[in-house]
């Protein structure tokens, strides 16, 4: 385990604010799959190299209000704000050791998970998985 990813509280929005940068996970209604709100405005991605970063609490709370928008439209379910940090590579990676596993997928079989669909390349201080 990576010395750098911890257990602990998800962001939420009643907190004083979540330690910047963050990204706004969710999980699709239909599909069920882990999401991020993409970069590109107005939409969810599964790839979490293209999730929409957040660097002020002003675009956090953008994000919160456009996720709540595709809540109340019952395309996503639990949309929160995920603590990262933004790799030299571009790839924000979660803090949290929850977070860290949702990002990547299964554990077990990392051949089927997000790493090996999309490609990403994690440090190597990160979750193993």
């Amino acid at each position: 385990m990576a010395k750098d990813i911890k257990a602990g509280p998800k962001a939420t929005p009643k907190s004083k604010g979540p330690p910047l940068p963050v990204v706004l996970s969710a999980n699709d209604l239909l599909e069920g799959d882990v999401v991020f709100l993409s970069a590109d405005k107005g939409g969810w991605t599964r790839d979490p190299a293209l999730a929409r970063v957040a660097h002020d609490p002003e675009a956090a709370e953008a994000m919160q209000v456009e996720a709540a928008v595709d809540f109340r439209a019952n395309r996503i379910v639990d949309p929160y704000l995920v603590p990262v940090k933004v790799e030299a590579n571009g790839l924000a990676v979660a803090l949290h050791f929850r977070e860290a596993i949702r990002q990547k997928g299964p554990t077990v079989h990392p051949d089927f998970g997000k790493k090996a669909e999309f490609g990403n390349e994690y440090p190597t201080s990160s979750v193993e998985g």
